[in-house]
């Protein structure tokens, strides 16, 4: 079968990149979901540094379950890592992979803010998502697969009502096309960058940097978690990079994870 005009100009993107960080590219036209994909290859011992990337996902998933709806203009990709850091520092991937994203997206002249723990947003409204996912073996975590879905030259009345009201696109904020394969070299530049950092246990290093570009600390939130949902002050976060949040009453709660937003969004 004779490969389709994105999958040989992304495999060319790959063999000329000299990325060192990307050992092996996956490239479909259409694919479920980049993630299942790329959990199926890590079983299969795929190497860190792999990478599954797709022009359209039928099945993109966010945090909780929720639909990422996929069309074509978007960056979707899942990149399988291997670390050996201790395991529990792991929590600290996802500021990793948003910072790598939000760098990506600072290069073009865009005022790029994390939203804890890891939505990139530009003038407000949301332009990158990561979903992180992993498995444990015993006291081991032999792999954690990144999921990183960017709008980049994605038409926004290809997205949901509800979606296109919240969110936005790097044309749009650039006010011109971008270059798909400049971007992903750029992303993968700051990945690799960050990920180093990550590996070299230079842990405060990574979350001193997300506070620098956090768009949550010291507002009033929302956070809906699994369990419960909490409000208050987000005052920090901690060196796992969960967020320290201050309640009415002055104290502090723990949060690990969930869906977190401003009071003024409500």
């Amino acid at each position: 079968m004779n490969e389709s005009v994105f999958v040989k100009k992304t495999l060319d993107f790959f063999k000329k990149s000299g990325n060192p960080f990307i050992k092996k590219m996956y490239a479909f036209d259409d694919l479920g979901s980049t993630n299942r994909t790329a959990k199926e290859l890590a079983l299969q011992n795929a190497r860190e540094g792999t990478v599954v990337i797709a022009q359209t996902q039928s099945e993109g998933r966010g945090r909780f379950d929720r639909v990422w709806q996929s069309p074509k203009g978007g960056v979707y990709l899942s990149i399988i890592l291997r670390p050996t850091t201790p395991v529990e520092k792991t929590s600290l991937l996802p500021f990793v992979a948003a910072l790598a994203v939000a760098q990506a997206i600072m290069s073009y002249g865009l005022p790029a803010r994390i939203k804890w723990p890891n939505d990139v947003l530009v003038n407000g409204k949301k332009i990158a998502g990561i979903l992180l996912e992993s498995e444990t073996s015993g006291a081991t975590l032999p792999y954690v697969v990144v999921g990183i879905g960017v709008n980049l030259n994605t038409p926004l009345s290809q997205l949901g009502f509800d979606i296109q009201k919240q969110s936005t696109t790097l044309r749009k904020e650039h006010g011109s096309s971008i270059e798909y394969y400049e971007f992903l070299d750029t992303l993968f530049q700051q990945f690799d960058r960050f990920y180093q950092i990550f590996s070299a246990g230079k842990f405060e290093e990574i979350v001193e940097e997300w506070k620098q570009h956090s768009d949550t600390l010291g507002k009033p939130i929302r956070v809906q978690t699994i369990k419960e949902t909490v409000e208050g002050i987000a005052d920090s976060v901690d060196q796992s990079g969960f967020l320290l949040l201050k309640t009415k009453d002055g104290k502090i709660v723990r949060v690990m994870s969930g869906d977190c937003t401003d009071f003024h969004e409500l």
